[in-house]
């Protein structure tokens, strides 16, 4: 696909290329020829003056050039929560807090402690009315310079910070494209204005040749050759002759039906193409959800064994891990407790969330098979990740796990 890619985008650039040469060519030519009309010699000499990668390289540089005052001059300067809610809050720690089953508390991990603490609602300047068991708040840190402490200074909904980072990447994204289609309009209304005289003098041209039977006298020329070779040669008439030489309205019309049908039957390949990629990727993302199916229900089987006792675990010293390993781990984090847990696979690692109740810590952990693949009977796995989500949120687990490892 890549070099497919790039040798069709190296043609389309010759292609483009030789159109420019042509033009060129041609207008260099005739304004030289005595007796064409002064509008026309007029017209040639000005886009004579247009230069096609010049034209292009300005407009890249200038869409550069915008793009980052844009983004670095008007984007970081702008800051849409204090615009909508006026507190700064730019540069702060964000932490997201879920409303616990009283509907009065907020859990959410303190940065300061690396546990998650349970604070009044009220107390954090948010109305209680309205916010039930799940409910999810932003809390903002901001950091001391002279203790390194973190402390609240701000409380947002969720959802209200979401719309409005929305909000602020839509100004953005608005703003970038605005550059984009202007500096496009700029850059084709310009190029129309010099080169558009040389679609309807081409046609002339291609009628002038096949009126006068110049492609006869020049076998092997092309219609600029051969143009501009019978113009050499009756210098003294041919400015007369192309003159006279002009396209009826049937003949307009005809060429630009011929252009629509060129343009629609270029879109209806590129969409069918497009269609066509579409539709694989849609058949290759349902096999793939099939094969990942089909490994997580192998995995979960493997993993229930393993909780009922019908697997022994690899040594106690050992840096290997089977699923009963797994199990006996994820229920030494929390001893005494009824853990919670997400499971989650791949092709290349299983991986155990695991929470509880109380909600005071949500773990992952990592594991990459060593013998044998993902799915598979009896693989041997090394734990490669153990962490302490500082995203995830117990709630985000006990609404949608897996299963329960009974204490």
């Amino acid at each position: 696909m890549g070099v497919a890619t790039t040798v069709r985008d190296a043609a389309n650039i010759k292609r483009a290329n030789e159109n420019e040469t042509r033009r060129e060519m041609i207008a260099s030519w005739y304004i030289t020829m005595p007796g064409i009309p002064s509008s026309e010699k007029e017209q040639l000499e000005k886009s004579l003056r247009y230069n096609l990668w010049a034209s292009l390289i300005r407009f890249i540089v200038l869409n550069f050039v915008l793009t980052c005052v844009w983004f670095f001059g008007f984007g970081l300067g702008f800051d849409a929560i204090k615009a909508a809610t006026g507190q700064q809050l730019k540069g702060t720690m964000t932490v997201t807090g879920v409303v616990q089953e009283d509907g009065l508390t907020l859990s959410v991990k303190d940065p300061n402690k690396g546990k998650h603490v349970v604070y009044s609602l009220t107390d954090l300047g948010v109305d209680p009315t309205g916010w039930s068991y799940g409910g999810r708040l932003n809390t903002y840190w901001s950091k001391d310079e002279d203790s390194g402490d973190y402390s609240i200074i701000a409380v947002i909904p969720e959802k209200e910070a979401s719309r409005i980072q929305g909000l602020e990447d839509a100004i953005l994204m608005t703003g970038y494209f605005s550059i984009i289609v202007i500096g496009l309009l700029i850059f084709f209304v310009r190029r129309r204005k010099y080169t558009s005289w040389y679609i309807p003098f081409y046609w002339r041209m291609e009628k002038f040749c096949s009126e006068n039977q110049i492609y006869q006298m020049y076998p092997g020329y092309n219609t600029e050759e051969a143009f501009i070779a019978y113009g050499n040669e009756h210098a003294d008439t041919f400015s007369r002759q192309f003159a006279a030489t002009q396209l009826t309205e049937m003949e307009k019309k005809k060429k630009k039906r011929e252009i629509v049908i060129g343009v629609v039957s270029a879109l209806a390949i590129m969409a069918a193409i497009i269609l066509v990629i579409c539709l694989g990727t849609t058949i290759q993302s349902i096999a793939d959800n099939r094969k990942n199916d089909d490994r997580t229900v192998k995995v979960l089987e493997e993993l229930q064994t393993a909780i009922d006792g019908g697997e022994e675990p690899l040594g106690e010293e050992s840096e290997r891990y089977n699923f009963a390993n797994i199990v006996s781990r994820a229920r030494e984090s929390f001893p005494d407790e009824d853990v919670y847990y997400k499971l989650v696979t791949t092709d290349d690692y299983v991986a155990l969330i695991i929470t509880t109740k109380k909600k005071t810590n949500v773990y992952i952990d990592r594991y990459t098979p060593v013998e044998g693949a993902v799915g598979d009977l009896n693989t041997i796995y090394k734990l490669e990740i153990s962490m302490v989500s500082n995203v995830i949120q117990p709630y985000d687990v006990l609404n949608n796990y897996t299963g329960i490892l009974y204490k």
